[in-house]
C-alpha cells in the first residue's frame, strides 16, 4: 500500500509570531512554504528559517534585513490598501496549487483589532465555496480556527477547548470525549457559554448542526504538544 502523500502547509510567520508554535517550527518541512509577512522576516530570520516569499507593504520591515534577503521574492504592495498583510498572504495562498493547509503564526498578545482581524479572515476562508485549505492560528499555546461540521480530536485529554459563536446562534447535534456535553445545544453570539470546556478524553468528536462558531484550544504549559496537529 503505498503511503500517503505529506500535506503541504503555508507557514505565514507575522510581525506577532511567537518564538515558538504549537506544532513546533522544527517539525516545518522541506516542501513547505515559508512566508515572512512583513516584518515578520525579522523572526523568520531569527528562527534561520529560509522564507519562500516576502509579502506585504514593507513599512515596518528592516531596511538591512530586506538587503539581506535581496533574492528572495516579493510581492510587496502600497500602504494604504483594503487588505491586511496577514489576509494578503492568504490570498497569496489560496492562487498557489496544491497548498493543503494555511498557519497563521501569531501570538494574538499585540493589538486586539489586529486579532479580530485574523478571525475575520478565518471566517473568509471558511466562508469561500469549493475546495481550499484548511487555515488555522497558532501560539505558543493555543490553536484558533473555525469549526468545521464535523470533527474529530485526538490526543487533547486534560486540554481546554472554547467555543464561541460568531453567527447569531450555533447549534450542536453531539459531542464526544468533553467534560461538558454539547449535545442539542445552542450557543448564542452574545453568550460566553461555551469557553473553557474540557476534553475529558484523547478522542473526541463534535458535531455541528449549524451556524459559524470559533474554536480555541488551549494547551496546558507542561504537555506534550510539539508536533501536535488538530
Amino acid at each position: 500500500m503505498p503511503c500517503a502523500k505529506p500535506l503541504r502547509r503555508a507557514f505565514l510567520i507575522t510581525n506577532h509570531a511567537p518564538d515558538q508554535i504549537v506544532s513546533g517550527y522544527e517539525n516545518i518541512l522541506s516542501q513547505d512554504i515559508v512566508i515572512a509577512v512583513d516584518a515578520g522576516l525579522i523572526v523568520v530570520d531569527l528562527l534561520g528559517l529560509k522564507p519562500t516569499i516576502i509579502i506585504g507593504d514593507l513599512d515596518s520591515a528592516d531596511r538591512q534585513l530586506l538587503l539581506k534577503y535581496n533574492n528572495t521574492p516579493k510581492l510587496t504592495h502600497p500602504t494604504e490598501k483594503n487588505e491586511t498583510d496577514t489576509e494578503l498572504a492568504i490570498n497569496w495562498c489560496l492562487k498557489q496549487d496544491k497548498i493543503d493547509e494555511i498557519i497563521v503564526c501569531n501570538d494574538m498578545q499585540g493589538r486586539f483589532d489586529h486579532a479580530l482581524g485574523l478571525v475575520q479572515n478565518l471566517l473568509m476562508l471558511h466562508k469561500k465555496r469549493g475546495k481550499k485549505p484548511a487555515i488555522h492560528i497558532e501560539s505558543a499555546d493555543q490553536q484558533v480556527f473555525i469549526l468545521p461540521i464535523q470533527m474529530n480530536f485526538h490526543n487533547k485529554q486534560g486540554q481546554l477547548i472554547s467555543l464561541i459563536s460568531l453567527s447569531p446562534k450555533g447549534q450542536f447535534l453531539s459531542s464526544q470525549g468533553l467534560k461538558y456535553p454539547l449535545d442539542g445545544l445552542i450557543l448564542r453570539q452574545s453568550q460566553s457559554r461555551g469557553i473553557s470546556n474540557e476534553f475529558s478524553s484523547d478522542h473526541a468528536e463534535i458535531i455541528l448542526l449549524k451556524g459559524d462558531v470559533l474554536a480555541l484550544i488551549t494547551f496546558a504549559a507542561n504537555s506534550n504538544r510539539i508536533g501536535t496537529r488538530i
